[in-house]
């Protein structure tokens, strides 16, 4: 009997084509290959008749989903929150989303010379320009995005430009704030953006999914759907990195969650799990996301509680 399960190396993920074979009353399993991607996996179990397990196909293991159900349940019961703690707390995202975001992109800048940028007006040596500048526009960035989170109305087309021109304000003026008018590629990477022209039609997704109501873990679901497409749709020259990690965020914090940071240390990680979900495999991006999350919930409710 042969069948297909997910493995986990790391903080990555493959899968296995299994056999089990039954001799009286011991069962052994041989590996017969490997998949690198659910796709993969399902393609091959399609054609040789194998049946794809449901929770092979589930976007996050019901555990951490339950993780995450309770722990925001208990900071909502907890609220509002106490002034002091949050104003520590939204100081404290500041500098570390604002570190760990640019860093994934290559900005040399450690957290304590980011602290000094940011809170000090200090100038690194041997660090250029423009990363002084990645810093204290990301950090205006997220100024405004704290103002998106109140705001009443629905996030508009309007709102995301006047985010991503503040993240190349005085770097790429002449692209700030302006879908990309050219074809481009992503180093690194095999896929392959859509081309210019459907740039706005496709980011109408993003912003209904910006607007979606659904809460709980059903948030978490759709911030990575905003994440991933705003990636996908590289709809900016520049900055579409930094763009998807704060309307993830802005997602995340009108549904209730904390703000939420991917790390500098999960780089290929993450950068992994953006390949998986090109291949229409979105479990390793939304567990990646999904423990953030839970990261950025305990901060909270220790802080609080």
């Amino acid at each position: 009997m042969a069948f297909i399960r997910r493995k986990k190396k790391g903080n990555t993920y493959y899968y296995e084509l299994v056999e089990s074979e039954r001799a009286g009353e011991k069962v052994t399993q041989k590996v017969l290959e490997y998949f690198p991607s659910l796709s993969e996996a399902s393609e091959y179990a399609k054609k040789h008749g194998l049946k794809i397990p449901k929770e092979l196909e589930e976007w996050m293991d019901s555990g951490l989903q339950v993780k995450l159900e309770t722990k925001l349940k208990k900071l909502n019961s907890l609220r509002p929150l106490p002034s002091d703690a949050v104003k520590r707390l939204n100081e404290k995202f500041e500098i570390d989303m604002t570190y760990h975001s640019n860093a994934i992109e290559g900005n040399r800048l450690t957290l304590r010379e980011t602290w000094l940028v940011l809170r000090r007006g200090m100038t690194i040596r041997g660090k250029s320009v423009k990363e002084h500048l990645e810093a204290t526009n990301h950090k205006e960035a997220i100024d405004l995005l704290e103002k998106f989170v109140n705001k009443r109305g629905e996030i508009t087309e309007m709102d995301v430009f006047n985010l991503h021109a503040i993240i190349l304000d005085k770097i790429d003026p002449q692209n700030a704030g302006f879908y990309r008018h050219e074809n481009v590629f992503i180093e690194g990477s095999e896929m392959r953006p859509p081309k210019w022209r459907d740039v706005p039609k496709l980011m109408k997704a993003v912003y209904e999914e910006l607007n979606n109501k659904d809460d709980d873990v059903k948030a978490v679901y759709s911030a990575v759907k905003v994440h991933y497409d705003t990636v996908r749709v590289h709809p900016f020259v520049d900055g579409n990195g930094r763009l998807a990690r704060l309307l993830m965020n802005l997602r995340l914090m009108r549904a209730g969650f904390p703000p939420t940071i991917l790390r500098r240390e999960e780089r290929r990680v993450y950068y992994s799990a953006l390949e998986k979900a090109d291949k229409s495999d979105f479990h390793p991006l939304t567990v990646l996301i999904g423990n953030d999350v839970e990261k950025a919930l305990d901060l909270y409710l220790e802080a609080v509680s």
